[in-house]
């Protein structure tokens, strides 16, 4: 099964240059396997500077919330990742903001997207 992965919101303008990338190749993943969605930013951002990461999939007519990290808490998502993605909330510090999605399912194939908004702006 392949994954299409964008990642490139920073919902801020800062006066340095930051970057949040990922991987723009299909990831392939056998189903029932876990895959980890690579996120991350190429400058450091002190962990109060993060107010939400959010991380979606975009389908063809709708966008589906896989998970949202605010307030230092995992909000509930979409009942269908439920239970089945990991955060790593302890990598934040060093600028990852990647994914694990477990147990793949075949309904799971499409876009991700990665969101990081900062409070700089504030």
């Amino acid at each position: 099964m392949n994954f299409t992965l964008l990642y490139f919101d920073i919902l801020c303008i800062l006066p340095e240059h930051l970057m949040v990338s990922g991987s723009n190749h299909p990831v392939s993943v056998y189903v029932g396997e876990d895959v980890t969605l690579n996120c991350s930013a190429d400058s450091h951002i002190p962990p109060e500077e993060i107010d939400e990461v959010s991380w979606r999939k975009i389908d063809r007519n709708e966008i589906i919330q896989v998970l949202v990290f605010e307030k230092n808490q995992i909000i509930p998502a979409d009942e269908r990742y439920r239970h089945r993605v990991d955060f790593f909330t302890a990598e934040i510090p060093k600028g990852n903001f990647s994914l694990r999605l477990k147990s793949v399912r075949t309904e799971d194939k499409g876009v991700y997207m990665c969101q990081v908004f900062t409070n700089k702006c504030s």
